[in-house]
């Protein structure tokens, strides 16, 4: 079991091929400045140790140069995202889907903390919608 205000490490994705089906250009994506999110929905083989959902965080150098800055970015976006999951976590559970999301930054500036926040809650809605 998964605790509900956590973000343990199953929830995050780390698998190459999972980031290359997610990223393949098939999947629906949305941008909410200051991310751009790209989503996708399968069947869950392994229930039992599958979350039901797994995020991935990226903010690209040529966006943010500073390491300080991209590293900030990436803890606003999964403190945002761990305070506001069960939106989508609620209506997965028990459903025998799995949900990858991806958060990429394309602000060229450091937003602040409200604002990614502001900005995961409108995605997480859209998405848990369209789900």
């Amino acid at each position: 079991m998964h605790s509900p205000l956590g973000l343990s490490k199953a929830e995050r994705i780390h698998s190459r091929l999972v980031v290359e089906s997610l990223f393949s250009g098939r999947n629906s994506s949305i941008a909410i400045y200051p991310l751009r999110i790209v989503w996708t929905m399968s069947e869950s083989t392994d229930s039992v140790s599958l979350p039901p959902a797994s995020i991935l965080v990226s903010v690209p150098k040529k966006r943010m140069h500073h390491a300080v800055d991209r590293n900030r970015m990436k803890r606003m976006v999964r403190e945002a995202y761990r305070l506001n999951k069960q939106t989508i976590v609620g209506r997965l559970e028990g459903s025998g889907r799995h949900l990858d999301i991806a958060f990429i930054c394309i602000a060229d500036n450091m937003p602040t903390g409200s604002q990614v926040c502001k900005s995961v809650v409108k995605a997480l809605a859209r998405i848990s919608d369209t789900i």
